[in-house]
């Protein structure tokens, strides 16, 4: 179709023509010759010979650079906690991992009515079945594992904040009333409930008709899984999936058989639990320096509030003194160690995230990982990650932020189990920090 802004068939002036194509044409043409100049720029700290400088005083010369030599230190630090609730996913297992040692994690949820249940008669219960749908595992998927179910003993609440360390002690009741064996193939785990628990149901069955009656005297289930065979899995459950309910089966003396349906939903306090204990890790592979600010020749990150790499850049702050300059590009790579015997077991996560710490010491994320994943990168691709930090320098440069310290995590470690091995600074191909800037 014709552009509706020109007739390429009169010859016009050149700057008639360009007065009458659309503004936003002519910004973005004038765009893409300045950043085509740019490109043309020489870089390893040279100042390039700019197309037109001729026309500009000696004074307002401009050059694009690039730098490579930032030294960095790197650290290993541990989570205490993070926050764990309301997650759609749920974890539960333990693996033993010859770097990383013991990891751990159990959940709670609340079930609820779906909707009154009033009995007829008397009803004979054929069996009540927890049902769980699994989304993947991680770790050695030839194990064979337990699930466990408790009773709740303390009230949990929807609108309260809990951690991954929230203590255990007199939470639940110590008897099983439900338990199944599963594997990381299975995707659907179904757990039978005792009499137990099914004569507690069938005598209490006035509370089966009003929400805050049934979870002042059901108030949830505890969920422990442990090793039977091998190393272990870590697995997810998708507790807000229409196949995740506890369904109870019944029938009438003159009926036949009848379900009712308790629901696990959005309006279901859940929380996720996790500990490590890394002492239990071989000594040949584990991780020597943790939480004591030495420097070793690799890093570490581990999801579940486990292990994250700690990055601080000690001569950044110099170049405050060469203000004014444009940061066209600042950018992060890190290496995949490949001293690490047992990545092929325990895979690296896809995706690194960078976070900094305010003023309350809190973790939040930086604003280049805000911008998106296709700008910020944090991807592994052939064995890096390489993270986009332009606005991070920009803003310690300008004052914005005062501490160049940057924390690598686990994308979505809330309930991602995965961890990584990552060369350190001093390694052979370790962590490189290289900027493209405009003076």
């Amino acid at each position: 179709m014709m552009n509706s802004y020109i007739n390429t068939n009169m010859k016009l002036p050149i700057i008639n023509r360009l007065f009458k194509l659309p503004v936003s044409y002519i910004t973005f043409s004038f765009s893409v010759l300045f950043l085509g100049g740019l490109f043309l720029l020489s870089s390893c700290d040279n100042e390039g010979t700019l197309i037109g400088e001729n026309l500009q005083p000696p004074t307002d010369k401009f050059s694009v650079n690039y730098y490579d030599e930032f030294p960095v230190e790197v650290y290993t630090e541990s989570l205490d906690s993070l926050r764990s609730d309301e997650i759609s996913l749920a974890v539960a297992g333990e693996f033993i991992d010859p770097v990383f040692g013991t990891t751990k994690a159990d959940f709670i949820t609340q079930v609820r009515l779906s909707d009154s249940l009033v009995f007829s008669e008397e009803p004979v219960i054929d069996s009540l079945i927890v049902f769980l749908e699994v989304i993947d595992s991680y770790g050695d998927t030839n194990s064979i594992m337990e699930i466990n179910v408790h009773e709740l003993k303390k009230d949990v609440y929807l609108d309260s904040a809990y951690y991954s360390n929230l203590n255990q002690e007199g939470l639940y009741y110590e008897d099983v009333v439900g338990s199944a064996n599963y594997n990381a193939y299975d995707t659907l785990i179904k757990i039978y409930m005792n009499n137990t628990f099914i004569e507690k149901i069938k005598a209490n069955t006035s509370v089966l008709v009003k929400q805050d009656d049934f979870l002042q005297k059901f108030k949830g289930l505890y969920f422990t899984s442990d090793r039977q065979s091998g190393n272990g899995v870590l697995t997810n459950f998708n507790l807000l999936s229409f196949a995740s309910e506890m369904v109870l089966f019944y029938h009438y003396p003159s009926s036949d058989t009848l379900y009712y349906n308790f629901s696990i939903s959005q309006s279901s306090a859940r929380i996720n639990m996790y500990s490590h204990d890394f002492s239990t890790a071989d000594p040949a592979y584990g991780i020597n320096h943790l939480n004591d600010n030495i420097e070793d020749s690799v890093s570490y990150v581990q999801g579940l509030a486990g292990a994250f790499t700690k990055f601080s850049f000690p001569t950044l702050e110099n170049w405050r003194d060469s203000l004014p300059i444009a940061i066209n590009k600042a950018e992060l790579v890190v290496n995949l160690s490949t001293d690490d015997p047992y990545s092929l077991e325990f895979p690296p996560p896809d995706f690194l995230d960078i976070k900094i710490r305010d003023d309350d010491g809190n973790f939040k994320a930086i604003h280049d990982l805000v911008l998106g994943r296709e700008y910020f990168g944090g991807n592994l691709t052939e064995g890096k990650y390489t993270f986009n930090i332009s606005d991070f320098v920009h803003k310690y440069l300008a004052g914005y932020y005062n501490d160049p310290t940057l924390y690598i995590f686990v994308n979505a470690n809330y309930y991602r189990a995965h961890r990584a091995v990552l060369n350190g600074y001093n390694h052979t191909g370790g962590i490189e920090f290289r900027m493209t800037y405009t003076r």
